[in-house]
């Protein structure tokens, strides 16, 4: 982890009941408040190597959606990118805050979106990371779940933590890259009971793999927004985010130098000082 100032802040783990849903957070720093979002199978330690850069300007609130990492795991719960993101209107409500930047990541992003663009007076500004608003050409292990009967057992029996492991390689972090196996392990021990596979899978089904309620949205948004990408990221995913700016009326297009999707862990100091520069600018 990179040096932090030693006047950051601690971060302090919350939890709060929204709607009979139990969400765990973390928050760290004083300042405007900005929303930290995470992708599908992880959870609000993705973004450890970020949020003590980012605490020395905002006021960060980094939750684990519904179904991930300390958050409860409901059995009655949409998991669609319009559920996570009125989830996120109440906590943004119970932690006191009228507006809020948004970044995330992935999925993270898909509800960021989708929080600009159907609740637009809680977003100040936006930051999007990978994500995916159009038709994408997928592996066949992010096609997995769709696959009718096969994907669900595959998914819920069978995807050990070999193949957790071979996402994060191959989906996320550059080819090559040594990442933190430590805590792919730990999300893995998270992901393994029934209970948080089976939300695993309906997000995957219904907010990951089904991007089509997104394009209607995209003009929707009225937030100042910077789509963040890897250059090492393949050609076809970069041509993906360049055309999520040209639909995005007031977005604009950053590359990250060095990383692939996973850039809040591959390039920490380039991501923080990219969205301090961005949100603060």
């Amino acid at each position: 982890m990179p040096p932090t100032d030693p006047t950051t802040p601690e971060a302090h783990s919350h939890d709060l009941l929204l709607r009979g849903v139990r969400v765990h957070y973390q928050e760290m720093g004083h300042g405007p408040t900005l929303l930290l979002l995470h992708d599908v199978f992880a959870d609000h330690r993705a973004w450890r190597r970020v949020l003590p850069l980012l605490a020395q300007r905002f006021r960060v609130i980094v939750p684990d959606l519904p179904g991930f990492g300390a958050s409860e795991k409901p059995t009655r719960y949409a998991f669609t990118r319009e559920a996570f993101a009125e989830t996120l209107c109440d906590l943004l409500a119970g932690v006191g805050a009228a507006r809020a930047h948004v970044a995330g990541h992935a999925l993270g992003a898909g509800i960021a979106l989708t929080l600009a663009a159907d609740h637009p007076e809680i977003v100040d500004r936006l930051a999007l990371m990978h994500a995916v608003s159009n038709p994408a050409e997928r592996s066949l292990g992010t096609r997995l779940p769709t696959i009718p009967l096969l994907g669900s057992l595959v998914f819920k029996q069978w995807f050990g933590r070999g193949m957790f492991h071979a996402h994060f390689r191959r989906e996320v972090f550059a080819p090559g890259y040594r990442y933190d196996r430590a805590t792919v392990d730990a999300w893995f021990e998270q992901f393994y009971p029934p209970e948080a596979r089976e939300c695993a899978w309906r997000t995957m089904e219904r907010s990951v793999l089904d991007t089509s309620a997104l394009g209607p949205k995209l003009a929707k948004v009225r937030a100042p927004t910077v789509v963040m990408w890897g250059d090492r990221a393949r050609p076809s995913s970069q041509a993906l985010g360049h055309q999520l700016v040209r639909q995005i009326r007031d977005a604009r297009w950053e590359l990250v130098a060095g990383a692939a999707s996973g850039m809040w862990e591959e390039q920490p100091d380039a991501v923080a000082e990219g969205l301090i520069r961005y949100l603060l600018g």
